[in-house]
Order: C-alpha cells, then sequence, then structure tokens
C-alpha cells in the first residue's frame, strides 16, 4: 500500500464537554495522546456564573467563558440523554454564541435513551443549544469523529476504529 504524504491543513482547537457520566468515564479511560489537541473540560465548567458583588464595576467572567473564548469549536458529548443536566447545555450554548464559537453536539446511542421523559428533554434542549448535533451508534466512533473535526497534519495512515 502506498503511504500518503503528510500535508498541512486548517487545526481546530476543540474544546470537548461530557455531559454525563459515562461520557466521563469514556474520556477518562482515554489515553492523552489520543485526545492530542482537544481540550478535555473539566466539572469546574458546569458551575454557574457568579454575579459581581454589589458596587464593583468588574466583569466577572467564569472558567466556561475563559475555555470557550480560547477554542475554535465546543463539542457537548453525551451518551445517556435522561442523565444531561438541561441548564449546563444551555450555560454553554450561551457561552458559545457570545463568543462567536461553533457549539456542536455527539450523542451516542440514543435510540436506547430516548424512551424517559427526562431523556427527551435533554435531547430538545441539546438541539436548541447546539449548532450542530450528530448521532453515532458507538462509542468507538467518538474518537475518529473528533479527529476528523480537528482537522490539522496527519501522517497519511487511516484512522482505526478499535472495539
Amino acid at each position: 500500500m502506498t503511504s500518503i504524504p503528510t500535508r498541512q491543513s486548517y487545526e481546530a482547537s476543540v474544546l470537548l464537554v461530557a455531559l454525563d457520566p459515562t461520557a466521563r468515564l469514556w474520556l477518562d479511560g482515554r489515553d492523552p495522546s489520543e485526545l492530542e489537541g482537544i481540550t478535555v473540560a473539566d466539572d469546574e465548567l458546569a458551575v454557574p456564573d457568579t454575579a459581581p458583588a454589589a458596587g464593583s464595576s468588574a466583569a466577572v467572567s467564569s472558567p466556561l467563558e475563559h475555555a470557550v473564548h480560547a477554542v475554535d469549536v465546543v463539542v457537548v458529548l453525551t451518551h445517556d440523554l435522561a442523565r444531561v443536566d438541561g441548564e449546563v447545555v444551555i450555560r454553554i450554548g450561551d457561552a458559545a454564541r457570545a463568543n462567536g464559537i461553533l457549539l456542536g453536539a455527539v450523542v451516542v446511542s440514543p435510540g436506547a435513551r430516548w424512551t424517559a421523559a427526562a431523556a427527551e428533554r435533554s435531547a430538545t434542549t441539546v438541539r436548541e443549544a447546539a449548532d450542530s448535533v450528530v448521532v453515532l451508534d458507538d462509542m468507538r466512533l467518538v474518537l475518529p469523529f473528533l479527529q476528523v473535526l480537528r482537522g490539522g497534519a496527519r501522517d497519511g495512515g487511516l484512522a482505526e476504529v478499535s472495539s
């Protein structure tokens, strides 16, 4: 097989936010090299903004605003829609819009998770907040999708989807 040469192309900076415990466990189980170029948000991004003290003219900005401002695209990841906090999704969506940042959502295995009322509400909230929603059948497809979204130089090899 002939090797495809490396070429340079646009490389997006990506902030990845796990919306539920299953997505967080999946992220925590990844080798850091698999997520090269992708910033994984920690749980403090879910903390609501704090209001400035009375009489203070200083603008208070949250960790979420700082994180969103520093990237090209924010991706929220969920595997269990019933466990997604809709308020967190709304805050992320508002912060992305305020900074002109693309917000994408990756929903994995929704068919098994959309029967509960909470899952249906979360699905609606995610669809309303995100600029684009991608539905994947399997967590194995998340990493190759994120690599394609991120772009940048590649060694010419095809991404391998392992089980």
